[in-house]
């Protein structure tokens, strides 16, 4: 056996292998599918021994071992401990977010302790405390002023004691020696108290629904009267003071910022004046702290930007809370803010400490809207209250363990494997009946019945369908080799045949499993018509078509998908056939789709069309896939067209359009070496072209043989009498046989330039029999001449081998003509008849030659390539006007 066969024969396995294999996925058998409860309608028994096991009571068994295992967890106490500052954090943020801190009274240089005495039992003036005055005369004397409050060492609070009671003596001495007589003092009195409810009054009646304010007692009151001494007294029990002996004018009284309880104001201060005429007693308007809160809803806003997780109405009873706070701890009460933060706290640590997983946070957050945690207001019990806190909680509980999947998942694995398998599965001998008529199937019965009968249905459903794609592909084996002996040499061609057979079993496969969810004529039928129609030609096209047809009903066994299987790989041969440029390959795409969706709609209707589906909505869809399907995957076929023609060495209708592309690379090196070589290929594919078509023959094969047939003159163009541009014959310096050689080169130089730009071998093939085996004849007259009668007639002929193919031929007359006409009709009047004459004589040279011997054409199709030739000469060498005067 040859080594070609050997290739064939492991093709031809490989592609029924592989088709077996694909098609094999997922192949159903014949045994009867049971329906667990259903009633059995006859005696079924087990056709081969086997042992069953109870795959589902089996896997719920392992199901439920891995479920009893508790996963294995680690505690992330930092994310427990970090979610606890952030809600006592929160709760800092609410506090501060109720004060307006633009209207709190900053702290002055006097700092004692604020007491806040009860309600003043008498309305009239407070009684009247000590005043102590300083004089402002000298810079350390006002310092020492300034710095007499409380914090003082008891050694400058004497000095300062002393200083003030020497000051009337030493006034009184400046006085007696000026002889003047000073006037009498002022006397100033007012009082502070704390305005709980901000109504800018001193409210203790409970009837009128405000809330009773409270006398600030032990409060530091700063004077400075008109001569700018300074005065220092506080308030006593009743929040009442006294200043006495004041200069006379205006006195400036203010409070110590120090004095003024955390988040509150003092109200239409910080300063405030006086004017007290001499020996008078004036009385000042009370002086009132009142709370510095912003609004409710302004805070709630301020808070929401920062806790968003937190509901509004949550953060308004909250920010209720903290405002009231404000009030509260004024009068020396306690936090309620700080009640309801313990709660949340608690309730914090409470959830952390159990441990909480990722996925049980939903149920927490749920666990805490039904049970909040209890926060206590004024000792009372408060929903709202108590819901807002479990809002707060939910906010900021996080998971503080992590479930170690890995460890788990071994633990489970473990527990799955320790499930006895035994436990589940029975015995069934050959011919044991498994269920009687009129029993009910269980699921352990309709198992048994499906494994002991599937295997051997299975596996006769397999075999006899390895025995439909062995014949499948010997029949188109043995039909190449019987009627298409010139493909069937061609190992490639085989090779790639085999290829797209495989593929196209692989496509049927993947519409059988896509065609539930989708429909059946998602087939890309089309897409392989075209495929086999441009690699090879029509008639495999239709060899094709049969085993689509085939491989569809062996993969689907659905008549309607076999019946448009086969039709739609047939409509595209017809398109491509008469495809000549790239427009008509993107037409026949959109045409052969839109009749592929005809054929899906009318195969359809007819096999797949039933109730209660609507008639035209099953056709509808089914020709909309066909129709897409088609477009998409063609174009898909097409982008791979291009590696398949260069791994299987595949001369295609695209693959020569490019060839005969006038910026094909090739071409341009013969433009650029070989000017003359160049119009004669252009010419020479003209006359081919024309030839191609008359007797139906592969016009742009043959026009892509002429320009590519003297690429190897690009290597020596001077040698050659076209490229000789006023220059002399080279070969007037050569002896015959080296011109011969020259000559000769030409055709293995263009053969290997062929290969470098990855020429196909087809259109190689025009190369190396462009000239046959003829003799150079001008060169051995020459040798016979000058060496004598006994030259070899091998050593002056061309290197190639005689014309096999109509469009070789055609090239190696087409090439001769040519030349012979632009030799001849540079002297002589190109006539028709003439032209006809040498066009006769050359294809009659060849012929006697026996150079077309191996050419299969008829003598009819000689005749009507030489009427072709003519044409297109006669055309070239048309008559042109002579104008008068003008040159030539």
């Amino acid at each position: 056996m040859t080594r070609r066969n050997v290739f064939r024969v492991i093709v031809y396995l490989a592609t029924a292998l592989a088709s077996w294999a694909l098609l094999s996925v997922g192949t159903q058998s014949t045994t009867p599918n049971l329906q667990p409860g259903a009633v059995a309608q006859q005696d079924y028994t087990a056709q081969t021994s086997a042992d069953v096991r109870n795959q589902a009571a089996y896997e719920e068994a392992m199901t439920r071992a891995r479920e009893n295992v508790e996963p294995v967890t680690e505690r992330q106490n930092e994310a427990g401990s970090a979610a606890t500052q952030n809600a006592a954090d929160f709760f800092s943020d609410v506090a501060d977010a109720v004060v307006d801190e633009s209207e709190v009274t900053t702290t002055d240089p006097v700092s004692p302790s604020l007491t806040v005495g009860p309600e003043p039992t008498v309305t009239t003036a407070p009684e009247t405390t000590r005043t102590e005055t300083t004089t402002t005369d000298g810079a350390a004397d006002g310092a020492a002023a300034r710095d007499g409050g409380e914090g003082d060492s008891p050694e400058d609070q004497l000095a300062v004691d002393a200083r003030n009671q020497n000051q009337p003596q030493q006034q009184q001495e400046q006085q007696e020696q000026q002889g003047q007589q000073e006037p009498e003092g002022a006397t100033i009195s007012g009082s502070v108290y704390l305005d709980l409810d901000d109504n800018g009054r001193f409210t203790t009646d409970l009837g009128s629904g405000d809330v009773e304010d409270v006398v600030a007692e032990f409060v530091p009151i700063l004077a400075t009267d008109a001569d700018g001494k300074e005065y220092r007294t506080t308030t006593v029990a009743d929040g009442g003071f006294m200043l006495e002996d004041v200069t006379p004018g205006e006195t400036i009284i203010r409070v110590s910022g120090s004095a003024v309880p955390d988040g509150f104001t003092v109200s239409g201060g910080p300063e405030f004046r006086i004017s007290c005429a001499s020996g008078a007693t004036c009385d000042l308007d009370p002086i009132a702290l009142a709370p510095a809160l912003l609004p409710p809803n302004d805070a709630v806003a301020l808070l929401s930007q920062t806790s968003s997780s937190i509901q509004e109405s949550s953060l308004e009873v909250l920010v209720q809370i903290a405002s009231d706070d404000v009030r509260r701890m004024a009068v020396g009460g306690e936090s309620q803010l700080q009640q309801v933060q313990n709660a949340v706290i608690g309730r914090l640590d409470e959830e952390f400490r159990g441990g909480i997983l990722q996925d049980e946070i939903d149920d927490a957050i749920a666990e805490l809207a039904a049970n909040p945690p209890t926060a206590l207001i004024d000792g009372e019990f408060n929903t709202a209250v108590n819901d807002a806190a479990g809002d707060v909680v939910a906010a900021y509980l996080v998971p503080n363990m992590t479930v170690n999947e890995a460890e788990t998942e071994e633990l489970r694995d473990i527990a799955a494997e320790a499930v006895s398998p035994e436990e589940y599965t029975t015995r069934y001998q050959a011919n044991e009946i498994i269920v009687r008529q009129g029993q009910t199937i269980t699921q352990q019965m309709a198992q048994a019945v499906t494994e002991t009968g599937d295997i051997l249905q299975r596996n006769q459903v397999r075999g006899g369908l390895f025995a439909v794609i062995a014949v499948l592909v010997a029949t188109l084996g043995f039909y190449l080799s019987r009627w298409r002996p010139d493909f069937w040499s061609r190992s490639r061609m085989v090779a790639l045949l085999g290829l797209l057979i495989v593929l196209m079993a692989a496509s049927i496969r993947l519409t059988s499993a896509l065609a539930p969810q989708a429909s059946g004529y998602i087939l890309p039928a089309v897409a392989f018509g075209f495929l086999t129609a441009i690699l090879f030609d029509s008639r495999i096209g239709v060899l094709m078509a049969i085993a689509m047809g085939i491989l569809t009903a062996a993969g689907t066994r659905d008549p309607g998908i076999v019946v448009y299987g086969v039709l739609a790989t047939l409509i595209p041969i017809g398109f491509v056939s008469a495809v000549s440029t790239r427009n008509s390959i993107r037409s026949a795409v959109v045409y052969a789709s839109l009749a592929s969706g005809g054929v899906a709609a009318a195969t359809s209707w007819f096999f797949h069309s039933a109730p209660p589906e609507p008639i035209y909505m099953t056709v509808a869809v089914d020709a909309a896939w066909a129709t897409g399907i088609s477009v998409l995957v063609t174009l898909v076929g097409f982008s791979l067209i291009q590696y398949l023609e260069g791994a299987f060495d595949v001369t295609t209708t695209m693959g020569l359009l490019d060839l005969t592309d006038r910026n094909h690379e090739a071409l341009q090196l013969l433009q650029e070496k070989a000017f003359g070589t160049f119009n004669h290929s252009l010419m020479v594919g003209t006359l081919a072209d024309a030839a191609a078509r008359s007797i139906d023959a592969n016009p742009l094969l043959a026009r892509a043989m002429a320009y590519y047939h003297d690429l190897g003159k690009t290597e020596q163009p001077i040698y050659f009498i076209e490229n000789q541009f006023g220059i002399t014959n080279p070969h007037d310096e050569l002896s015959p046989r080296e011109s011969a050689a020259v000559v000769r080169s030409h055709v293995t130089d263009g053969v290997r330039l062929a290969r470098k730009y990855g020429i196909p071998s087809e259109v190689v093939d025009g190369i190396l029999s462009h000239h046959g085996d003829a003799i150079m004849r001008y060169f051995y007259e020459e040798a016979r001449e000058e060496e004598g009668e006994e030259v070899d007639p091998i050593d002056f002929r061309h290197a190639g081998h005689k014309p096999r193919t109509e469009e070789t031929a055609i090239l190696m007359l087409a090439d001769s003509v040519e030349a012979s006409c632009r030799a001849v009709f540079q002297d002589e009047e190109p006539a028709p008849h003439a032209i006809e004459k040498l066009i006769t004589r050359i294809v009659d040279e060849k012929v006697n030659d026996g150079q077309l011997s191996e050419a299969p054409l008829t003598m009819a199709q000689m005749t009507t390539i030489k009427r072709a030739f003519l044409d297109a000469l006669v055309g070239h060498y048309h008559q042109r006007i002579q104008y008068p005067n003008f040159p030539g």
